[in-house]
């Protein structure tokens, strides 16, 4: 699982790097183009599990590793269907 919250952070820091946000929806496919599983090994839908794994990515590097500004990345490259900051929320909305 780590493996795949490390992708998710660095593909952050190049989106952050760049000026640029990637939606929940856009980063359940690119992770099923490249090959990148759910823990249950099936693709990603657009919905609840991709917006799941933001979340658990901020809480990684948040928490776990305290890496503020790091969580910070996620929290500006990732959006919901809003626009808003996809690590509150597990389903897209708010």
């Amino acid at each position: 699982m780590n493996e795949k919250k490390a992708y998710i952070w660095q593909l952050a820091r190049f989106l952050t790097a760049h000026g640029r946000v990637m939606s929940g929806g856009e980063l359940a496919d690119h992770l099923n183009r490249n090959g990148v599983e759910t823990s249950y090994s099936t693709k990603y839908s657009r919905g609840r599990g991709v917006y799941t794994l933001i979340n658990a990515t901020y809480k990684w590097l948040a928490k776990d590793l305290e890496l503020l500004s790091e969580a910070d990345t996620i929290a500006n490259a990732y959006v919901n269907a809003k626009g808003k900051p996809a690590y509150k929320t597990d389903d897209g909305e708010e």
